[in-house]
Order: C-alpha cells, then sequence, then structure tokens
C-alpha cells in the first residue's frame, strides 16, 4: 500500500539561463551546508541548508524585569535551498528561512507570474497585486473570497502593471490554488521522489505563450526592467546622452506639491547657489559636478523653494530624471527612478494617439509670473470680457466626495481651461484627473451646474442649469505650463497614456479636448538672496 504523499508548500524560481549551477545562485557559497541529493529527473541536485540559529524574540524584552526571560523560550530560525538541473535549466525551491540564501539578481524575473497565468482557469481568479504606472509608489492588491473573470478587478491595462496573480489551476496536478510572482507557489500533495516530474512539468509551462489566447497579452507592453545588468547598462546609456540632451531626456518634480509656495529651484544646499525658475536637464553637467554618475545623482538632491527660502519638498536628482530610451531594439522609460521596457508597437500606438490630439488654437499670455494662482489671477484681470477666474473656487455636491474645482479659468462662455505646471507622471495626471471629474460632474450633475451659473457672470450663464449641455458646446482645454525650446509639448510616456484615456471619457460625454503649451518666460538664473540657513517645511504644509 502506497503512502499518501504529504501536502508542501513549494516556492519555486527559474535562475537565469546563464547560470552554472547552484553555487551561482546564492549570495554565500561557503555559509550553508551542503547535501547532495539523488532525484531522477534532476541532475547535480544540492540541498543547502542554513545553519540554525537559536535566540528569542525580540519582544521579550518588553516584558523584563517583570517576568524571567527564561519563561518565553526561543525561537528557532532555519531554512533551506534545493537547487538542480532540469531541462538544461536551474531551478531553485525555497523553504523556511532559504529564500536569505538566495541572490535574486540571478532569478528569472516574472517566473512564476507567466507560469501561473498559463495555468490559471482565467475565470477562476482569486487574487492579483499590481501597481500604478501613474503613482510608481502605489501598489494595490485585490483579493476575492469566489472566483472572478478579470473583468471583476477594475484593472486598467493600458496604466496598471500586473505584479502578482492568484487563481485555480485548470491542470489538477498543481493542486487547487497556485500563485505566481517572481517564484511560482503551489500548495499540493506531493512526495520528493516524484518532484522532478514536476518541475519538468512547470518548465513546460512556463515557456508556453498560451496566456495570451486567455487575455493575457497585454502583460507583455509593458514592465519594469529589474535585471540589474540591464539597469546598469541603461544608466550608463543615460549618462552618456544627457550632455547631448534632445527632446527625451528631461527633468520634472515626481511629486504634487501645492505650486502657490514654489518660487524656484537649487541644485545644492549651498547658501550661494543659484536659483532656477523652472528645472532643465542642460543645468546638470554645470550644477554637479563631473564626473556625472549615477551614485552622484541618487545623492544630490533638487531642493524645491519658497519665497523664504525654506524648502517646501526635495527629491534625488535621479528620481527626477524623465528619458525615453531606444536601445537595442527595445523602448525603456524611465520614470520616478524606475526603469521600464515598453513594447515598440504598442509605444508607437501611444505616441500616434498623443500627436492625433488636438492642439488649443486660440493663444494664452506667457507664464511671467511666481506661481500659478499669480498667472490665473493676471489672465482673468487682463481680459475680463473673456476670462473668468475660477481657480480655488471649489463646488460641494451630493454626488462627489469632496469639493471639486471647475477649472482654473473658464473662457468665452464654453472653454474649462485646467492649468498647470509641467512635471512628472504623477503631477500631470493628476491635472487630467481634475478635467475629466469637472467634466463628468458637469455633465452629470445639475446641482454642480447650478453652483457653477452663480460664479459666472450673467453673459456666460447657462439659460437652464437643469438641461443637460449639448454635446460639442463645451470645451476642455489642459494648458501646461513649460520653458522649452521645442515646437510642441512634450510629456512623459505614462502622461500620454493617461491623457488619452482622459480625453476619449471626455469626448464620450460630448466636450472637445485641447492640449495647450504655455510658454514659460525663459528664465535668467540668479544668485540666491534666500536666507542664510534655509528652513524645511515638512511635504504639504502651508505657510
Amino acid at each position: 500500500m502506497t503512502d499518501t504523499p504529504p501536502i508542501v508548500d513549494l516556492t519555486i524560481y527559474l535562475a537565469k539561463s546563464d547560470a552554472c549551477d547552484g553555487l551561482d545562485i546564492l549570495k554565500d557559497p561557503k555559509s550553508p551546508n551542503r547535501i547532495s541529493l539523488d532525484i531522477k529527473g534532476i541532475r547535480e541536485c544540492v540541498l543547502y541548508v542554513k545553519p540554525i540559529r537559536v535566540k528569542q524574540p525580540a519582544w521579550v524584552k518588553f516584558f523584563t524585569p517583570f517576568v524571567p526571560e527564561e519563561e518565553f523560550g526561543e525561537n528557532v530560525s532555519t531554512g533551506a535551498v534545493l537547487i538542480g538541473k532540469v531541462a538544461e535549466r536551474i531551478l531553485i525551491l525555497t523553504f523556511g528561512q532559504g529564500r536569505h540564501l538566495v541572490d535574486f539578481a540571478r532569478v528569472e524575473v516574472n517566473f512564476g507570474l507567466r507560469t501561473a497565468l498559463n495555468l490559471i482557469d482565467p475565470a477562476s481568479l482569486r487574487g492579483m497585486d499590481t501597481s500604478s504606472l501613474e503613482r510608481p509608489s502605489t501598489n494595490t492588491r485585490q483579493q476575492t473570497a469566489v472566483d472572478l473573470e478579470l473583468g471583476n478587478f477594475g484593472l486598467d491595462i493600458e496604466r496598471d502593471l500586473l505584479r502578482a496573480v492568484t487563481g485555480s489551476p485548470i491542470d489538477d496536478r498543481y493542486g487547487k490554488r497556485i500563485s505566481g510572482k517572481d517564484a511560482l507557489k503551489l500548495h499540493i500533495k506531493h512526495d520528493l521522489d516524484g518532484l522532478g516530474d514536476l518541475l519538468e512539468s512547470v518548465l513546460a509551462d512556463y515557456e508556453r505563450e498560451s496566456y495570451k489566447r486567455k487575455g493575457f497579452d497585454w502583460i507583455d507592453r509593458m514592465g519594469e526592467v529589474k535585471d540589474e545588468s540591464t539597469r546598469h547598462d541603461l544608466n550608463r546609456e543615460l549618462l552618456e546622452r544627457i550632455p547631448r540632451e534632445g527632446p527625451k531626456i528631461w527633468l520634472a518634480i515626481p511629486d504634487i506639491i501645492d505650486s502657490e509656495d514654489v518660487v524656484g529651484f537649487k541644485y545644492s544646499e549651498s547658501e550661494k547657489a543659484r536659483r532656477y525658475d523652472d528645472l532643465r536637464i542642460s543645468d546638470l553637467p554645470e550644477t554637479v559636478k563631473p564626473p556625472l554618475d549615477i551614485p552622484r545623482l541618487q545623492r544630490r538632491k533638487i531642493a524645491c523653494m519658497n519665497a523664504d527660502g525654506s524648502v517646501v519638498s526635495e527629491w534625488p536628482i535621479y528620481r527626477c530624471i524623465c528619458a525615453e530610451i531606444d536601445y537595442r531594439d527595445n523602448i525603456y522609460i524611465l520614470n520616478n527612478g524606475t526603469w521600464y521596457k515598453v513594447d515598440r508597437n504598442f509605444a508607437g500606438r501611444i505616441n500616434e494617439s498623443f500627436a492625433k490630439i488636438p492642439r488649443y488654437g486660440k493663444p494664452l499670455p506667457d507664464f511671467e509670473d511666481k506661481t500659478e494662482t499669480d498667472y490665473n489671477l493676471r489672465v482673468a484681470e487682463s481680459n475680463p470680457d473673456s476670462f473668468v477666474l475660477l481657480d480655488r473656487k471649489n463646488i460641494k455636491v451630493g454626488s462627489a466626495p469632496s469639493p471639486v474645482e471647475p477649472c482654473d479659468l473658464f473662457r468665452d462662455g464654453n472653454e474649462f481651461i485646467h492649468v498647470k505646471r509641467y512635471g512628472g507622471s504623477s503631477i500631470l495626471s493628476h491635472l487630467f484627473n481634475q478635467g475629466f471629474v469637472s467634466g463628468r460632474l458637469f455633465r452629470r450633475d445639475s446641482d454642480f451646474r447650478k453652483q457653477l451659473n452663480g460664479k459666472l457672470p450673467e453673459r456666460f450663464r447657462m439659460d437652464n442649469p437643469s438641461r443637460t449641455p449639448a454635446g460639442g458646446k463645451y470645451h476642455v482645454i489642459f494648458a501646461i505650463i513649460k520653458e522649452t525650446d521645442e515646437a510642441d509639448l512634450s510629456i512623459p510616456f505614462f502622461s500620454r497614456i493617461s491623457l488619452g484615456h482622459v480625453i476619449g471619457e471626455l469626448e464620450s460625454m460630448g466636450f472637445k479636448a485641447f492640449l495647450a503649451r504655455v510658454p514659460s518666460r525663459k528664465r535668467e538664473r540668479q544668485t540666491d538672496t534666500f536666507p542664510k540657513k534655509s528652513v524645511r517645511i515638512p511635504p504639504g504644509s502651508r505657510l
């Protein structure tokens, strides 16, 4: 009578194709104990066991001297890594604390995700991890108690990255539930004798492309570059291209800030450092002492200053660099300090759509002010027959969770103009979302229209705000302030995706949407006249 195999949790990684043996995979090949195993179907199979560590939990000190330490006993920490070759590839299984023995720079990225998508029934998803391309620090985990299809998770396949997935496999050999990220995780009845056959099947399933036929083909459009050697090559290429500038490398602040407080930027904390009205990539070679290298760009900060010389916010220079690089037949995007690989056809489609977005035909005054607030006020006061100032004149309605600004400037009775200084993807996406939310409320909420009517002069008021506006009558304009010599406006790749999405939504509601560039008067470099010691203000604070 054959014993029933035990239920085990298996965490499986795939080594990169250039790995030679198990010693290539370990952080410290000399540290763990080595045990050779003879398992059918696995060559050069070795179990590396982490030495046992016995220690008391850190929280024990909370109770001393009231309770003797020996009352709590001790924790035993151990782990192991099983490494072997299957069909000319090296597979890695970690147990317990064994993951700490592995050098993950030698591991294939997204092996588990791709394998899981090939195996999972697309109608039996239980969870997924995603991250936003517009807000790189935003990660989301969704879990359900029942099997669902992809469409029920609210994923935006053009603006979200799929990081991990959990679901039920079509093939019951893999158990009832599998998860995949960099590792494939199985909860399965299995014994050691049959492990070789299982790993051979896993490797074959990884190499298939059935995920494309299941509706997951979009995962190949974009992905974070996790390979250390590729990132190194891209950073080297970036440093070579910075002195040449060009329209595909620029600087932009990565976070949303209150622009009313901002009067300039500094590349140094020195009291005599020059202040700049705007950020330009051409300033780097003269503000950062050579040699220009990545560690220096990651250490040195760009400081955002207010009129008193206080630091409102600051970021590493590297995080402020935006770049689009065509390298080795692939397109790579640097956004918010992270490199992404983008499918060439997808990038071409996004760029083509961006080029077709109508540009605003009416002139807007140049930006020669300290803040957006000053600019909006000056424009409205300089031409009151055409412009109405609605900046910060928010409207509160029951259909929105918080007060909504209709726009910054309302022009000629039918144009909602939203104004924002140029910045990174998160800043511009915030601008586009403001226009979308305002437009949706104007279209769907009569209370919003009635309150807006009360803020407009009589000549611009709607005759009947209770009636839904006619399609095509009203326009939404996204006006971006940017100091540049380029003929047209360039914005980050992920912002182009966001803008295309928003404009499509606005047009479906009957608006005409336009993009405009507000030229910033060519700034003059100046020596700082700030107080001798700059004072730091926490981000979000108001003076």
